[in-house]
């Protein structure tokens, strides 16, 4: 791929982990693309001055724009684009070994990756640079910490760049992520960007989900300030509110009072078109619409092997309006399902501490034996909340999180092991036992 597509689709975010080595053993090589990169990268200050100072004073003349970007493009979104390149890392700039965040504990398979330089499998401990930390798979998650005792989590597929000179600047690409923000320096607040939206942080906590089409906010403690990039509106947030920051600059961005947790809910596939981030494949019938299951990211070995699982996922905040569902000690959880291929199945419980912050993983093996078909091939499965067991079975997590009993589903993951079993769902539910 040329240098100039490489940009290109890099100011676009599309570029995948294997391009961005590439172009970043480019931008070591050659001087000529470092000085072009850096000229669009001056030209984005250029740009936000310019946004300030339509506030404030006369505007400042305008930049010219790299030739080589197309004419069409909006200042606005060319200068989204390189604040979120300047923010993840990905610059010319010489690396910087200091320590940023701690690994504290995690699940699963954690990438972190800058310029070329990619460890994988980060363990608990590990003090990471500024650069990239990618959580491969659903069922991985990630607790970090800055030195000042700020807390992040990642869940999920998630991919969250870090730097932290003056401020600390987060990009957060795509995934969700939780944090307990110790107050921050005046006139330096934390700063997290997605695609689609700034929030600006002094000290709180708080949700974040970078969705495909927008940002969704929800906040527990303090005030966070949000920014559509779309068309630079900024509102406040506080606490026990939540905001969504769309691409489509004519919707309303407004704070909205965060919905108390429900705990009785259902899904019903053979009626609803389920959002195209959950996992599975919708298709519909004339017996109504199912979704089928799809291959996702278990785990990565330590030699690079990867561990597919075939599943259907239940994400109830990438809604519209968003949900947020909690399980108690009378929680019931039911399918109706049916596999071309009838195997054991396991039932995953993804969850966050209602005030925020990761609250662990929990799973229920589903038996052969549970699963009695009918006529035409569907099982009923009931699962009660007590049968759930923490996934991680190092001592000091399992007492941390010993239950998922109180807690927030972020996502019910139900899946056969390393192979397709043709998993297909007609509808979900939590409920509650009389």
């Amino acid at each position: 791929m040329n240098d100039d597509l490489l940009i290109q689709r890099l100011l676009d975010g599309t570029l995948t982990t294997a391009e961005h080595m590439e172009l970043n053993q480019r931008l070591r090589d050659d001087a000529d693309l470092r000085g072009h990169l850096r000229e669009i990268a001056e030209q984005a200050v250029t740009m936000g001055d310019m946004a300030r100072q339509r506030e404030t004073g006369p505007p400042a003349a305008s930049p010219r724009l790299p030739a080589k970007r197309s004419a069409s493009t909006s200042w606005l979104a060319l200068s989204a684009s390189i604040a979120l390149l300047a923010a993840s890392g990905w610059l010319w700039m010489a690396r910087r070994d200091a320590p940023v965040l701690t690994l504290i504990d995690s699940s699963g398979t954690v990438v972190w990756n800058h310029g070329g330089e990619m460890r994988v499998n980060v363990s608990a401990g590990e003090k990471l640079p500024e650069g990239t930390l990618e959580t491969l798979g659903e069922t991985t998650s990630a607790q970090l910490q800055f030195a000042d005792g700020t807390l992040l989590s990642l869940t999920g597929e998630s991919e969250l760049s870090f730097s932290e000179e003056r401020q600390k600047l987060l990009v957060l690409r795509k995934g969700s992520l939780s944090a307990q923000v110790e107050p921050q320096p005046n006139g330096h607040p934390m700063l997290v960007r997605t695609p689609s939206a700034e929030a600006e942080v002094i000290g709180t906590t708080f949700n974040l989900s970078a969705r495909p089409d927008d940002t969704l906010l929800k906040v527990d403690e303090g005030l966070v300030k949000l920014k559509r990039l779309a068309d630079g509106t900024s509102i406040d947030v506080p606490a026990q509110s939540c905001a969504v920051a769309s691409l489509n600059s004519s919707l309303k961005l407004n704070p909205a009072v965060t919905p108390e947790p429900l705990t009785r809910w259902r899904f019903d596939f053979s009626s609803t078109v389920p959002p195209q981030i959950w996992r599975g494949i919708w298709h519909d019938t004339p017996e109504g619409g199912r979704i089928l299951a799809s291959p996702y990211v278990a785990q990565k070995t330590k030699d690079g092997a990867v561990v597919s699982h075939f599943g259907v996922s239940v994400r109830t905040s990438y809604l519209s309006p968003p949900l947020a569902l909690a399980v108690t000690e009378k929680s019931i959880i039911r399918y109706r399902l049916r596999q071309d291929d009838i195997a054991p199945l396991q039932l995953m419980l993804l969850t966050n501490q209602p005030a925020g912050g990761f609250g662990g993983n929990f799973e229920c093996k589903i038996g052969r034996d549970e699963l009695r078909p009918d006529a035409d091939g569907w099982c009923d499965v009931e699962i009660p909340i007590s049968r759930f067991q923490a996934v991680d079975h190092r001592p000091h997590l399992r007492l941390r999180h010993p239950s998922p009993v109180g807690n927030i589903v972020t996502s019910f993951l139900l899946s056969s092991f390393k192979r397709d079993t043709g998993l297909t769902v007609a509808h979900f539910e939590l409920s509650t036992l009389p």
